[in-house]
């Protein structure tokens, strides 16, 4: 019987639900920590005349975006009752099947490790690779392991993608709020900011986010089109979504919506509407994309990695839509004329 591959154990390692639970438990402390640090190093590297503004803002965009996002992800519980539903299901063992294959396996030390994943504990690399080629042995089947360390419970692309966009809306909007009450306590003009905070969430949303999942529904739909079940080729095919509609036209896109859209809640001397042409006019002239927004899309890969059965990655994504979130509660633009106009 041929050992498993060293890609197939560190599947594997990855999806115990104790190392997802170890990660997700973690992920506050985290979070706060780096959100602080960042906090600190972005207000000391102000004008020092300036400082207790920015202070002042970055603790509150930073407050709430950390917060929103962590709800999001682990749902709201107030005096026992539960507000609302985190948006990440954490994997679980199923009890039932780790006692079938207890009943039946030989071999001493593989009925240890079972054990020791029965009680929480997270296993090494070499005991799961050992585990598993134990398995394969006794049961004559590369699936056996997948009795103990289960594969990750999914509800279908779909709904996996439409939970993933309220979640990395919800940073979003806990951004702009704590944006605008960053500029109310600092004594800034807050009305004035608004419109800049609503147009980079919208941006940062639809560019980053969104649209970004969008893609990856269509990768999914045609995997679904030609039953193709490889998850590396899923993978492959949602990755490829993400590419085409996220990174090569979401800032179009979103820049579109913006200026024809939003921009004319803000300005009333901005018509809706001019000639159909002219609405794709200067579309990046107060919004174009840059290295950061590139990297950012590093959490569309972690998305896509996440609907296709790497439950791992859902307690970091906290951390990823986080960075959006900051950028919309501070009015991030990067337009020049906007820039000028612009002490956020």
């Amino acid at each position: 019987m041929p050992s498993v591959s060293s890609i197939s154990v560190f599947g594997k390692y990855l999806d115990q639900p104790a190392l997802v639970k170890k990660l997700y438990n973690a992920m506050p402390g985290i979070l706060t920590a780096a959100a602080a640090g960042y906090g600190v190093y972005d207000t000391y590297k102000t004008a020092e005349n300036d400082r207790r503004k920015k202070g002042i803002k970055n603790a509150s965009v930073l407050a709430f975006t950390v917060a929103s996002a962590l709800i999001a992800t682990r749902g709201l519980k107030i005096n026992g009752k539960q507000i609302f539903e985190g948006l990440i299901e954490l994997p679980h063992l199923h009890g039932h099947d780790i006692e079938k294959v207890l009943s039946k396996v030989q071999d001493e030390k593989s009925r240890k490790l079972i054990e020791q994943v029965k009680n929480s504990r997270v296993l090494k690399f070499s005991d799961v690779k050992y585990l598993m080629n134990q398995l394969n042995k006794e049961f004559h089947d590369v699936r056996a392991i997948k009795n103990i360390i289960p594969d990750a419970h999914n509800h279908g692309p779909f709904a996996e993608l439409l939970n993933l966009s309220v979640l990395g809306l919800i940073p979003v909007l806990g951004g702009i709020a704590g944006g605008v009450a960053g500029d109310k306590l600092s004594g800034e003009d807050w009305k004035k900011q608004v419109p800049n905070k609503i147009k980079e969430g919208s941006y940062q949303y639809l560019n980053n986010i969104f649209l970004c999942n969008v893609g990856a529904g269509l990768g999914a739909l045609a995997m679904n089109h030609f039953n193709v079940k490889s998850r590396t080729a899923r993978f492959a095919a949602m990755l490829s979504g993400v590419v085409g509609v996220g990174l090569v036209a979401g800032s179009a896109i979103a820049n579109f919506i913006g200026k024809n859209y939003i921009n004319p809640l803000f300005d009333k001397t901005q018509k809706k509407t001019g000639s159909f042409k002219d609405m794709f006019k200067n579309l990046n002239s107060e919004r174009h994309p840059e290295a950061l927004d590139l990297s950012l899309h590093i959490d569309d890969v972690a998305s896509v990695g996440f609907v296709s059965g790497l439950k791992w990655i859902g307690p970091v994504l906290p951390m990823l839509y986080s960075v959006s979130g900051y950028r919309a509660g501070i009015g991030y633009r990067n337009g020049k004329s906007v820039r000028n106009n612009n002490i956020g």
